[in-house]
C-alpha cells in the first residue's frame, strides 16, 4: 500500500479480508479547467440551485454533491473508477485485515448493481448456490441501487451466526429470487490436490492467489509429491478463483516458463508500457510438464494472468468457459473532507498483447455449462413449486447412492421422470459437498481437461 502496483487490482472481498488489492494512494494537484469544462460546471451549479429552491422534498446537500461526483465517474463506463465516501476511504487507508463473519463472496460494482465474481467453496454463498454474474439487487430487504460500497460491506458483514437475506437476479431466470444465509468465520484453504492414478495426472485447485511465498512453496511441495507418485501431467483448476496477489501469479507462472519469457505487461494512459513482468532466474522448474488449466466466468485477475501467460507461450491448454475479465489497476486519489476517488490508471496485457480487462481469457477448448433438457428443467421447477426440494436437501445432505435412491423415490411419488445421469448430475451439483474429491463423471470441464492431456496431440 506504500507505493505502486505490487498487487492485482480487484473488487472488495467479503470474506476473511476487508481490504482491496492493488490500490495506491497518490495526491494529485488540481488542474486548470478548460472553457468547455467551466461552461458545464456552471450548468451544474445552476441545476443544483434550482433543486435547492424548487424541489418538493428536503435536500441533503452532501448527498446532492456526492451524487454529482458519482454520476461523473459512472459516465466513464468503468465500474472500478468510483467515489469513496469518508467510511470507504478510511477503510482503504487502514488496510483492515481482521477476522469477521461473512458469506464468502466477492463482488464488483457494475451497472448500478453488485455483480458476483465468484463464491468461495464451502462458504455460505457457495452452499446457497450463488453463481458468477449473479446480480445482488437487495440485501436484507434494502435495494442496492441506492447503496454505496461501504453500506453494502457493513450489511454483508456481521457477527458469526447471524443471518441475512439477498435478492438475486440471474441470467436465464425470469424472476428475481431470495436466498437466506448465515454468516460464518471464513477460513480459506488455498490449495487442494488429488491424484488420478488411472491417467497418471496431478490435479491442483487454487482457490485464491493469497500468501505469496508460503503458497508457492506449498504448491511446489504438492506438485512434487504428486509427481513422485507417478504423475505425468497437471490439471490446474482456477475455476471460481477471483484472483489476488500479482506476485503470486508471476511466481507460479515462472515455474513453467523459461527465463526471460514475459508473464504479463502493464500499460497506462495511451497504451504506454509501464512495466513488463518476466520469468526470472529461478524459472523452468517444470519446463515440459503438460498442463491443462480449467477456467470459468468466476476466474478473474491473477487467475487470468497465470492462464494467459501459459496459454500464450504454448505451455498449457485452457479448458472451460470465458473468464471474468478483471485486469486493471486502480489508484486512490484523496479529495477534501476525508473522501477520495478510485481511478483505473493501468490495464494488464497477456504476452501476446491481448487486454484482459473486460474481455477475459478465451479457452482453447470451450466446454459449455451443462444444462438439463426442457423436460428436466420442467421437472425441477415443478418440485420447486410444490416445495419438495428444500425438505429433500435438508434430509439428504451428502451425495451418495442413498440420496440418489431417495430422489428416485421422490420422483415416483410425484409421478415425474428424469434420466439417471441427469439425476446424479443434478444432485452432485446441488449438494456441493465441501472438500469432495474431483469427480470427472459429473464435471465435464475436468473430464475434457483429462482427455486433452491423454491425447498425443
Amino acid at each position: 500500500m506504500k507505493h505502486l502496483y505490487l498487487k492485482v487490482g480487484k473488487p472488495f472481498l467479503f470474506v476473511l479480508f476487508g481490504f482491496c488489492l492493488g490500490w495506491a494512494f497518490r495526491p494529485e494537484p488540481a488542474k486548470a479547467l478548460s472553457l468547455e469544462a467551466e461552461k458545464y460546471l456552471q450548468n451544474l451549479h445552476e441545476a443544483i440551485a434550482f433543486l435547492q429552491i424548487e424541489f418538493v422534498d428536503p435536500i441533503e446537500e452532501r448527498k446532492l454533491y456526492q451524487g454529482a461526483i458519482q454520476g461523473t465517474l459512472q459516465s466513464l463506463g468503468d465500474p472500478h473508477t468510483r467515489f469513496l465516501d469518508r467510511e470507504e476511504f478510511q477503510e482503504l487507508q487502514n488496510d483492515t485485515k481482521g477476522s469477521f463473519g461473512g458469506i464468502g463472496v466477492e463482488v464488483t460494482y457494475q451497472d448500478n448493481a453488485f455483480v458476483i465474481v465468484s463464491p468461495m467453496e464451502g462458504t455460505p454463498a457457495w452452499k446457497a448456490g450463488l453463481l458468477p454474474q449473479d446480480r445482488i439487487v437487495e440485501i436484507s430487504g434494502k435495494s442496492t441501487r441506492t447503496m454505496n460500497l461501504s453500506d453494502s460491506i457493513n450489511m454483508m458483514r456481521g457477527e458469526v451466526g447471524t443471518s441475512l437475506s439477498m435478492k438475486i437476479e440471474r441470467k436465464g431466470i425470469k424472476d428475481a429470487f431470495n436466498v437466506n444465509l448465515v454468516r460464518e468465520l471464513i477460513r480459506i484453504q488455498y490449495l487442494k490436490s488429488h491424484y488420478f492414478s488411472d491417467s497418471n495426472t496431478a490435479y491442483i485447485k487454487l482457490v485464491q492467489f493469497m500468501g505469496k511465498d508460503s503458497t508457492t512453496k506449498e504448491f511446489r511441495d504438492l506438485l512434487d509429491s504428486l509427481l513422485a507418485r507417478g504423475a505425468k501431467n497437471l490439471v490446474l483448476d482456477l475455476r471460481m478463483n477471483p484472483g489476488g496477489l500479482l506476485d503470486l501469479a508471476t511466481s507460479l507462472s515462472e515455474l513453467f516458463l523459461k527465463e526471460g519469457q514475459e508473464i504479463v505487461s502493464v500499460k497506462g494512459k495511451g497504451g504506454v508500457l509501464v512495466k513488463s513482468y518476466k520469468a526470472g532466474s529461478k524459472a523452468s522448474v517444470y519446463p515440459s510438464l503438460p498442463i491443462a488449466i480449467l477456467l470459468n466466468s468466476g476466474s478473474a485477475s491473477a487467475s487470468e494472468i497465470l492462464a494467459g501467460a501459459l496459454q500464450d507461450h504454448g505451455r498449457a491448454k485452457v479448458v472451460g468457459t470465458q473468464s471474468f475479465g478483471k485486469g486493471s489497476v486502480q489508484s486512490i486519489f484523496p479529495l477534501s473532507h476525508n473522501t477520495g476517488i478510485a481511478v483505473t490508471i493501468q490495464k494488464y496485457y497477456t504476452p501476446s498483447g491481448k487486454s484482459i480487462h473486460g474481455k477475459g481469457i478465451t479457452p482453447d477448448v470451450v466446454v459449455p455449462i451443462q444444462v438439463g433438457s426442457d423436460d428436466d428443467n420442467f421437472t425441477i421447477a415443478k418440485l420447486q413449486k410444490k416445495n419438495k426440494l428444500r425438505p429433500f436437501f435438508q434430509e439428504n445432505t451428502a451425495f451418495n447412492e442413498d440420496s440418489v435412491n431417495a430422489f428416485r423415490n421422490l420422483l415416483e411419488q410425484e409421478k415425474l421422470q428424469m434420466p439417471e445421469p441427469t439425476i446424479k448430475m443434478f444432485l452432485y451439483q446441488e449438494m456441493r459437498v465441501p472438500n469432495a474429491p474431483p469427480n470427472p463423471e459429473f464435471d465435464p470441464t475436468l473430464k475434457e481437461g483429462l482427455r486433452i492431456l491423454q491425447s498425443p496431440n
